[in-house]
């Protein structure tokens, strides 16, 4: 299925949905059916559900046209803070596989806002292959002040890697190596 470039969902919903506290709601992982991401963001959205869709502009040429398509970061999965109710709703949505429970929702707030706030400067991610090495950085100037990483170097450069560690998938952004200080 096709959709024009207004028809994505946002990628916050609500756009304050990672700074509100819910205690009657948790965080879930909904691990959707193959390229379903929109579909179950749209119906969550429609459910009044909040989420986390994290999203990167990719263009593309063919011909005489060039074509903009809104790709998921984290490929099958979208995050939510549901209650139980919402939870069966959204497996039962046909988008999702399956649903996973979060253990340590403040990690996973954490691991999704620095994530939120590198996708809102407009920084160049792309997806990285899950690190759980690394040393530990502060970005201390540029768009991305503040932002806390791994860093790692690839060829001749540095990359700064934000990791999920509940799906096991990373994001990283180029960065130099004077932008950064250590984290204790």
């Amino acid at each position: 299925m096709t959709i024009s470039v207004n028809q994505n969902p946002e990628p916050l919903y609500p756009e304050d949905i990672l700074t509100v506290s819910r205690k009657d709601k948790r965080w879930r992982v909904a691990h959707t059916k193959s390229r379903r991401e929109k579909a179950l963001a749209h119906y969550l959205a429609g459910a009044g559900v909040g989420y986390f869709l994290p999203m990167v502009c990719r263009k593309q040429k063919s011909k005489n046209r060039e074509r903009i398509s809104y790709i998921p970061i984290f490929s099958g999965y979208v995050f939510f803070l549901a209650d139980d109710f919402e939870r069966l709703s959204a497996l039962r949505s046909n988008h999702a596989a399956r649903i996973i429970d979060v253990g340590d929702e403040v990690k996973l707030i954490e691991e999704l806002t620095q994530i939120a706030l590198v996708m809102s400067k407009g920084a160049q991610v792309y997806p990285y292959d899950f690190i759980a090495e690394g040393r530990w950085v502060r970005v201390k100037s540029g768009p991305l002040k503040d932002v806390v990483g791994r860093v790692v170097r690839k060829d001749r450069n540095y990359r700064l890697v934000l990791s999920v560690e509940i799906i096991m998938q990373s994001i990283a952004v180029t960065i130099d190596a004077d932008q950064v200080e250590p984290v204790n």
